[in-house]
């Protein structure tokens, strides 16, 4: 039975080390495996690695044992190993941030498919731990823009659809959506195995000409820029 390290000490039951399983549990003259039948031995097996899940000393890496050594109780161990190891809320979203931040420039040499992977495990977890740079469409809009440094012409037709799903006050796909349609786009205009350092080279749309403008698209992201300087600074540093 598992204790809460937040649990005040003088609340918890008195709990008993886990006792070790003995071959002889299984036949009085065993000393070895080889004195079990087959039947014995996986149920010892079973009793072991059971056991095994239940000590605490087998369950943290060894370079960690140091920090319990001189605790005896259950409760002393996790205590201290929580103590040691495992971050505040504050370490965590300052750690989360840095991560989320990392993304907003696709490194060169890394496979897009990686990054993409990255994007959605990154921003889950900064959005269950209600990180104010992923709140609201923060999170769809920066993945937007940093796709501006992988297709410019994407990137910027997905603003320019964002910023009119926002005017109408439409319900903003989720990044693992944004993310599911630039994985396909990218699967049809090259492999996803190609590196970032040659994917903007390569990426020329094979329907729309070189030339091609979005007037009318243009003229709605040049609004959106005008009143959002937050969002033009994004732009101009992608």
């Amino acid at each position: 039975q598992y204790v809460d390290p937040a649990t005040k000490a003088a609340v918890l039951p008195t709990l008993m080390a886990p006792i070790e399983p003995q071959l002889t549990d299984h036949n009085n003259d065993a000393t070895s495996l080889a004195h079990l039948t087959a039947v014995q031995q996986k149920l010892y097996q079973w009793e072991y690695e059971r056991w095994e899940r239940k000590d605490i000393d087998k369950t943290i890496a060894a370079k960690h044992l140091y920090l319990i050594e001189s605790k005896d109780t259950p409760y002393e161990r996790l205590t201290t190993l929580k103590k040691h190891l495992a971050p505040s809320d504050a370490t965590r979203q300052r750690d989360l941030i840095a991560r989320y931040k990392a993304l907003q420039t696709p490194p060169r040499g890394k496979r897009v498919e990686e990054w993409l992977r990255s994007w959605v495990e990154i921003t889950n977890m900064c959005i269950a731990a209600e990180v104010p740079e992923t709140m609201g469409s923060r999170a769809q809009e920066d993945f937007l823009v940093a796709c501006r440094t992988i297709d410019p012409e994407y990137g910027t037709s997905g603003l320019r659809a964002l910023i009119d799903l926002e005017d109408a006050g439409t319900a903003i796909p989720s990044v693992e959506d944004y993310v599911s349609k630039f994985t396909t786009y990218l699967k049809r205009v090259l492999p996803l195995s190609t590196g970032l350092s040659s994917m903007a080279a390569e990426l020329d749309h094979p329907r729309r000409p070189k030339a091609f403008a979005n007037a009318i698209g243009q003229k709605k992201l040049d609004a959106a820029l005008a009143a959002d300087n937050d969002l033009r600074d994004k732009l101009d540093k992608a």
